[in-house]
């Protein structure tokens, strides 16, 4: 976590989410009585550590006090709530890349690269996906969100669809990423409700007939809807490529004299 320069000067107006305000101080300053060793990078260190080997799950405050060999109230004196502590572990492990942009590149391989690179975020932290519930915004995502804006900066549309744009593609990349955690779990063994592992071609060939629904029987025969079946797309990339494809058509209607 590196130290950020902090939000405007009147951000005090505004009510932020909890962990937001902990994600904006300067780095390491403790709410009172400074205990040496201890600070808020090596505790939100330690909480990913774990999260990381053993699961979200098993990330608490005594857990990570524990691994720190201190007590679970010192850290309260750097963060003031397991709720912060989940907000600055999203905010760590999501730094921008250390290869600069390129600002000559057209738009869509600015875009599709954001996208990918944050898609390998969820490869290396599976338990990222889990924290949808955790609205803080912090420097690390703040910047995301520059640089999604920026790879569209040469784009003569207004900047309304330009935010709607990495907006959609930002939950998009949610969901896609639960998934891409899911479907590599399952081949690692481990067990998972999601739905995109559910055995669709047995169960629609449960349910279907070829007089009602003869697209569905098509590709069954066909072996689309099996795992073991021909497959000649690129399951991460087909959703980036549907998607681009839809933004690159939406901006050509919506430029000047489009």
């Amino acid at each position: 976590m590196t130290e950020s320069q902090g939000p405007p000067a009147d951000a005090g107006e505004v009510t932020l989410p909890p962990g937001t305000a902990e994600l904006w101080q300067p780095a390491g300053r403790p709410r009172r009585g400074p205990r040496p060793g201890l600070s808020v990078e090596a505790i939100t260190r330690a909480a990913i550590d774990i999260a990381d080997g053993e699961g979200l799950a098993a990330v608490s405050m005594a857990r990570v006090a524990k691994a720190l060999g201190v007590t679970t109230m010192a850290l309260y004196r750097y963060v003031a709530s397991k709720e912060a502590l989940l907000a600055l572990m999203l905010d760590a492990i999501a730094p921008l890349p250390e290869e600069p942009e390129d600002p000559a590149l057209p738009w869509r391989v600015r875009l599709e690269t954001w996208c990918r690179d944050q898609l390998a975020l969820f490869v290396e932290h599976p338990w990222m996906g889990q924290l949808v519930g955790v609205a803080a915004v912090g420097p690390n995502r703040v910047g995301w969100i520059e640089r999604g804006l920026r790879a569209l900066e040469d784009v003569r549309v207004s900047e309304g669809l330009k935010t709607a744009i990495v907006g959609r593609l930002s939950l998009h990349l949610l969901t896609e990423g639960q998934m891409l955690v899911a479907m590599r779990a399952a081949d690692a063994g481990a067990d998972s409700d999601h739905p995109a592992l559910l055995d669709f071609n047995a169960m629609l060939r449960a349910v279907t007939n070829p007089q009602d629904h003869p697209a569905i029987t098509a590709a069954l025969d066909a072996g689309a809807f099996s795992n073991d079946g021909p497959n000649d797309v690129d399951d991460a990339g087909l959703g980036l490529t549907i998607l681009l494809d839809g933004v690159e058509a939406l901006l050509r209607r919506a430029a000047p004299g489009g």
